[in-house]
């Protein structure tokens, strides 16, 4: 059997974890990472492991990293079929350097600041096509038997970040009247409105725009991550009610990567057609069903 086909051993992917934690640590801080010279050293440790084999292992542990709700490297578009042991080896580095999650959290790409839309920006490269769905590997979920959890969930970070999701709906406002502009329609973006700031939140949408080839409207809802392309994000249940009663007019524009080049996809229609959607949270009223007093 050759070297590189054979299960990587619980020392191997434990070297790697270790080796992909610190360059997210320094990718999430904005600092250069040479991967190549990172490979090259963390090679020699392992077991005649090809630079293919390295590179897909760490597709691995983005993939991992997402489906654990943890931000992943940029670099590394995230490729399932993993191994649970990358989760469980991801696990216990969290678990022997419990402040590691803290400092991600505070890293500037993780809370981003970007006031506008630059100039220089072709407004026909802040558009890109959606990210192909992922299908994560089933594990499962009973932290209330191995005590060991996640204890910082980004994505409902960027959700409670009221300040980052006014930049990106600002950003979305600024994209969309460049676009409707650029297309001839100066009298449409003039009537673009941000509703989430003119009435407020709890519209299922945030911002009203137009399509330029019939003046129909554009409902947007906008969603924010100084995060990758395939990291998730929240949904409330009036978005998602809204998106299916208006799913001829719905659009969700995913803004990411915002703290450096932001960048969108656009997801169109019901959420449902296009999102995995997960239930997180119930609400809850006391009583038994079925009862009598």
């Amino acid at each position: 059997m050759r070297g590189q086909t054979k299960a990587w051993s619980e020392r191997e992917v434990g070297l790697i974890v270790a080796n992909h934690m610190f360059m997210l640590a320094a990718d999430m801080r904005g600092e250069p990472v040479n991967k190549s010279e990172q490979r090259r050293i963390l090679k020699i440790q392992l077991d005649n492991r090809s630079d293919g084999s390295i590179e897909f292992k760490h597709q691995n542990l983005s993939a991992a990293l997402v489906s654990m709700g943890l931000p992943y490297i940029k670099g590394y578009k995230p490729r399932c079929n993993y191994q649970h042991l990358l989760l469980d080896e991801v696990t216990d580095y969290l678990a022997q350097h419990p402040n590691y999650l803290n400092e991600l959290a505070k890293a500037p790409v993780a809370d981003p600041l970007q006031p506008s839309l630059d100039s220089d920006i072709r407004i026909e490269d802040v558009f890109v096509p959606p990210p192909d769905l992922i299908e994560f590997p089933s594990q499962p979920q009973k932290p209330w038997l191995t005590k060991r959890v996640v204890k910082i969930d980004f994505a409902r970070r960027d959700a409670n970040n009221r300040g980052l999701g006014k930049l990106g709906e600002k950003f979305v406002v600024d994209v969309e009247k460049r676009r409707l502009t650029g297309t001839g329609r100066r009298d449409l973006a003039k009537k673009i409105e941000w509703v989430s700031d003119s009435i407020g939140d709890g519209l299922g949408y945030d911002i009203l725009s137009f399509n330029e080839t019939d003046d129909s409207e554009r409902l947007i809802e906008v969603k924010t991550t100084g995060l990758g392309r395939f990291f998730p994000f929240y949904v409330s249940k009036t978005e998602l009610r809204c998106s299916e009663d208006m799913c001829h007019a719905y659009h969700l524009y995913r803004v990411f990567e915002f703290s450096s080049s932001p960048k969108l996809f656009v997801l169109e229609g019901a959420l449902s057609k296009s999102c995995h959607l997960e239930p997180t949270q119930y609400q809850a009223r006391a009583g038994q069903m079925g009862t009598d007093d």
